[in-house]
């Protein structure tokens, strides 16, 4: 991956993930369906963080498993989001009361874990994910890599979707018992991020055929959907998040996403909106509930449907717009000191050509003098 390589398919699909993620916290269709709001909210829509961490894994990941500071670099940035998300939602968190009567280890966990607000679960779980990934493959082949987070996502699968399916006097069900005293969810940076950036990472090093991607999404999505069902009318689902047949979903997609490659990149929309579309949508969903309180327009809060337009609306327009006004700050604006002595540094070659030139001139001068002289004599 020496040369840079731009998907516009899969640039698109992270603006859909972004909507997804939304969708999962309004359920738009509810007030039409809750059966039809759960197949899109708590079984398609699950293929919207597994994507981002796929992003991660193949476009960052391969730099950083041979190039340590890369690794920090990333990690760093990403930790910065973090901090400033943590800041961000601390006055929500504490207004909500989710630090009420909760002791330091309480709030460490949500720190370095779980997250300090719903959705923010996802930058510690890349975080603690991505290092670990670095590390597995630093030390050993892909293959065991590979066997390492497959067990784990299993692990994770059944403190998940499939945990009802285990007997309550078993040993398991003991360990999981003790699992959620350290772990909210499994849906986390050990148990559920490590695969989905592992197959990001083994996209960059094979990929099938657009023609087997396509079947394969085709007969895995199906795959999927009656996992899900299933396991709903099973009533066994302690999370919605982790599914069997989401693995080969996710490969297939990811695959048929980057089919469409091109040498230069498109300006399709301003690079950070879906991150910032992930990161600011709770607040925007606050902000839609509130004025539809002041206003009386209940539509936008009892309608499941309105309510997510609302808040998906509002959060790409405020995103958008937040994305501008950083751009434009971020342009420094030249001083007319700094113009003048650009103009300076510019002009000095020609006088100093032209004292050149006049110097030539004198001395060209002088010599026919000088021979005018001679002849004379």
């Amino acid at each position: 991956m020496n040369e840079k390589h731009f998907y516009p398919l899969a640039d698109y699909f992270k603006l859909l993930a972004a909507v997804l993620v939304i969708a999962i916290h309004t359920s738009p269709l509810t007030s039409v369906s809750p059966e039809a709001d759960y197949i899109l909210t708590r079984v398609i829509a699950r293929t919207a963080v597994p994507f981002f961490f796929m992003v991660t894994g193949y476009f960052i990941l391969p730099g950083a498993v041979t190039d340590g500071r890369r690794a920090l670099n990333y990690l760093k940035r990403i930790g910065l989001i973090y901090l400033l998300s943590l800041l961000l939602y601390l006055p929500v968190g504490i207004y909500a009361g989710h630090f009420k009567n909760a002791g330091i280890a309480a709030v460490l966990k949500m720190i370095f874990l779980d997250g300090t607000f719903y959705h923010l679960w996802y930058l510690p779980a890349l975080i603690l994910g991505f290092g670990l990934m670095v590390w597995l493959l630093r030390g050993l082949p892909v293959p065991a890599a590979g066997i390492v987070c497959s067990l784990l996502y299993i692990t994770g699968l059944f403190g998940d979707s499939y945990y009802g399916m285990i007997p309550e006097s078993s040993f398991v069900y003991t360990f999981y018992q003790g699992l959620f005293h350290v772990f909210a969810y499994t849906r986390n940076g050990l148990f559920y991020a490590p695969v989905f950036l592992l197959l990001g990472y083994v996209l960059t090093k094979h990929r099938p055929s657009f023609a087997l991607s396509m079947a394969g999404l085709g007969c895995c999505s199906a795959l999927l959907l009656g996992e899900g069902i299933i396991l709903k009318l099973l009533d066994v689902q302690r999370h919605d998040s982790m599914y069997l047949f989401l693995l080969p979903v996710m490969y297939f997609l990811f695959t048929a996403l980057l089919e469409h490659e091109e040498a230069e990149p498109r300006k399709l929309f301003p690079r950070g909106l879906p991150l910032l579309v992930y990161l600011l949508h709770p607040l925007f969903l606050l902000l839609v509930r509130a004025g539809a309180k002041v206003t009386g327009l209940s539509v936008f809060v009892d309608n499941s449907l309105a309510h997510f337009l609302a808040v998906a609306v509002s959060t790409f327009a405020g995103s958008w717009l937040l994305l501008k006004l950083l751009s434009r700050i971020s342009r420094k604006p030249v001083s007319r000191k700094q113009t003048a002595a650009h103009a300076k540094k510019r002009l000095a070659p020609n006088r100093e050509d032209s004292k050149d030139s006049s110097q030539e001139k004198q001395i060209q001068a002088h010599n026919i003098q000088s021979r005018t002289a001679v002849n004379q004599k």
